[in-house]
């Protein structure tokens, strides 16, 4: 997989296959980045210094306390906030503060970059083709929506019902963001986050 500028000019991707891994798709970003680099002073968007929310995935939050239940919990009632994703229609952690990301230092760099939310990893400052839009949506909400489900898991007395419910995201109690592609594509259709019409674009070779 390969993330490059389509003809019009925007961040697209060239294919994906049945077998291709979110990891991949990050990895295909850092390669991107690093032939196409972009200065944090000159980013057009700067989403972490307004006051939009800075979300926080499963992956991220696990990583960042050493996969301590205890130290999770910590994290999520100290840092955290729980908000509504109007778009997908799921509750979701972000960050609580005021204006300017906690974790930007005064010099403008991320001083969690190699464990960054996967939000972060899949947002390019720089215009971006429908379809990678899409992707990049649709992963993010699968690992957003992890997280609360493991939070509940941890301090929730759950039934093997509704446990399993939970599980049919692929994304929960995930390690790593090493899940398919396309294990997310099926479980964004299922929950309807997915337009018959955009399904079709995302399988096509550019």
């Amino acid at each position: 997989m390969k993330v490059l500028l389509d003809d019009e000019g925007n961040v697209n991707y060239d294919k994906i296959t049945r077998s291709s891994t979110v990891q991949e798709l990050l990895d295909a970003i850092d390669i991107f980045l690093k032939d196409n680099e972009l200065h944090c002073d000159k980013c057009e968007d700067s989403c972490c210094k307004k006051p939009w929310a800075v979300e926080f995935d499963n992956v991220c939050v696990n990583t960042l306390c050493n996969w301590d239940n205890n130290a999770v919990r910590d994290f999520i009632q100290d840092k955290l906030v729980m908000k509504e994703n109007f778009f997908k229609q799921f509750d979701q952690y972000v960050l609580k503060k005021d204006a300017n990301c906690n974790f930007v230092t005064k010099t403008n760099l991320c001083s969690i970059y190699e464990q960054r939310p996967i939000i972060c990893r899949l947002f390019i400052c720089s215009a971006k083709s429908h379809r990678y839009n899409v992707i990049r949506e649709l992963i993010g909400a699968a690992y957003l929506e992890a997280l609360v489900s493991e939070e509940k898991i941890r301090n929730i007395y759950i039934t093997h019902t509704i446990l399993d419910m939970i599980k049919r995201n692929p994304a929960v109690l995930a390690k790593d963001y090493s899940v398919l592609l396309d294990d997310i594509i099926l479980y964004a259709q299922e929950e309807g986050w997915l337009d018959v019409d955009d399904l079709q674009e995302l399988y096509q070779a550019l």
